[in-house]
């Protein structure tokens, strides 16, 4: 039940900008791929599992208190490169920087997001099978 809730309200709540942007991607007759796969939705939702991530475990006793900090310290590292990315990307529009290569930002951004994915599926299993 946990890896299910977890999906629900983490995984899909995460994913709303990509389905809100796939939506209007939907109906534009001139739908743009480079619009539909947006960094910034990746980020967020990268961001979203990482501090789902924290709080899950933050709030829960651990016979392996290493295993637990483990998992916290590499989340903690997970946002401060997807805040940093973000941080590059919000500077890059804001000065029209032609010199940052968007395309590299943003299959790293969708790379890290799908690190993020199955890292969070992991801890989420091992919670399930925790609590069975």
């Amino acid at each position: 039940m946990i890896k299910t809730k977890w999906f629900i309200y983490t995984v899909i709540i995460g994913l709303i900008p990509f389905f809100i942007r796939s939506f209007i991607v939907l109906f534009d007759n001139q739908g743009d791929l480079n619009y539909w796969l947006n960094a910034f939705d990746f980020i967020t939702f990268g961001l979203v599992l990482n501090l789902t991530n924290i709080n899950e475990l933050e709030n829960r006793q651990f016979k392996d208190r290493v295993w637990k900090t483990k998992n916290i310290g590499l989340s903690i590292v997970q946002i401060i490169i997807f805040a940093s990315i973000f941080a590059i990307l919000t500077y890059s529009e804001f000065k029209q920087n032609p010199d940052l290569n968007l395309t590299t930002v943003k299959s790293c951004s969708i790379i890290l997001a799908v690190v993020s994915f199955l890292f969070s599926y992991s801890i989420y299993n091992r919670l399930n099978t925790l609590s069975k």
